[in-house]
């Protein structure tokens, strides 16, 4: 990305941010991406947030000029841009103490990652009922050849394809604006394929929570994306006494600075990074099922250092709680955004 586009695009994340908010966030719908003016074709893949079909085209044939710009004015809506850089990704290993078996922290060692485009709040009721009412769970494509089987077990309280708390094929009627939950690792990599998009990996997903906050002089990453110290006002977490999902507009204030909600708390989120326990050489450590890394905490986390950007916990690929939902993300890498100018002249 030219140097100029990166600091203007900062800038553009900040006024999305404050358009979108809203004297009730709780009450506010589900965010809605639309363009009237857009050719038929490409409207509709913006308005089912397919748009990364349009940039990064499967077949490798390039769409016109006119249908980019629609597809960036999408993406400066609905994504931010995260540079790349290093993380300290940390863990813990099994070992025995007096007590018993213990986890004890560890620091696993530095990534480097490069520069993605991350969604700015989790996929949605909304946004996932799209991907059910267009065959999502039907469409073998999506789904690896060895689960296909558990897919028709991938249902709703009413035996219908969808998220296990959903019925009739639909959310409730009051939770639109939530993050989805009740889907597995399989049903987010699905919906991710579908939109032309993949799963962050553990350490793009701290990348993103701590490249802002952290400061020029210090190569310590921060806990949160707002700084170190915990807000609960900041946080869908348990001291913020709601004990449920809150909608995608809610606790605003925990944004990073280009405008990604709600990294810490309300959902934990899937990660495309398989959870692998270090152990000491008494300790045999046995996994039935394969995992995969959850990041963030959740409404439901009690304890503040389960819900650092840094902190990690797992489930395993099949598992469907009511706490863990995710994003999706691209890589930025070879894309050249058209520049605000553009996009403002496009609005104009």
């Amino acid at each position: 990305m030219p140097f100029a586009t990166f600091f203007s695009r900062p800038l553009s994340a900040f006024r999305a941010s404050f358009s979108a908010a809203k004297p009730d966030a709780a009450a506010a719908g589900p965010p809605i991406l639309d363009f009237p003016g857009a050719p038929p074709d490409i409207r509709q893949l913006v308005r089912e947030r397919q748009y990364a079909h349009i940039v990064r085209p499967a077949d490798g044939i390039a769409f016109d000029p006119d249908s980019l710009r629609y597809a960036w004015k999408a993406i400066d809506h609905d994504m931010a841009y995260v540079p790349g850089g290093n993380v300290t990704l940390c863990g813990e290993y099994a070992t025995t103490s007096e007590e018993g078996f213990v986890l004890v922290p560890q620091v696993v060692g530095t990534s480097q990652t490069d520069s993605i485009y991350l969604d700015r709040w989790c996929v949605t009721n909304a946004d996932f009922q799209r991907f059910v009412q267009a065959g999502g769970y039907e469409n073998v494509s999506l789904w690896p050849e060895q689960i296909l089987a558990s897919v028709l077990q991938f249902v709703d309280k009413t035996g219908q394809p969808g998220p296990a708390f959903w019925e009739n094929g639909q959310p409730a009627k009051t939770t639109a604006a939530h993050p989805v939950v009740g889907v597995s690792w399989y049903e987010a990599n699905a919906y991710a394929q579908w939109v032309g998009k993949r799963l962050p990996t553990s350490a793009e997903w701290q990348r993103a929570g701590t490249w802002g906050a952290t400061g020029s002089d210090s190569l310590k990453e921060s806990k949160y994306p707002w700084g170190n110290s915990f807000d609960p006002q900041f946080a869908n977490t348990w001291a913020s006494g709601r004990h449920q999902t809150v909608s995608v507009h809610e606790c605003q204030g925990g944004n990073t600075p280009n405008g990604i909600r709600q990294l810490i708390g309300n959902v934990w989120e899937w990660m495309n990074t398989q959870y692998l326990l270090a152990a000491t050489e008494e300790i045999t450590v046995h996994m039935t099922d394969p995992m995969a890394e959850v990041r963030g905490g959740a409404f439901d986390s009690y304890f503040h250092s389960h819900t650092t950007c840094q902190s990690r916990s797992a489930q395993t690929l099949l598992a469907r709680k009511n706490n863990v939902g995710f994003r999706c993300c691209f890589s930025a890498e070879g894309l050249d955004p058209h520049g605000d100018e553009e996009m403002q002249a496009a609005d104009a």
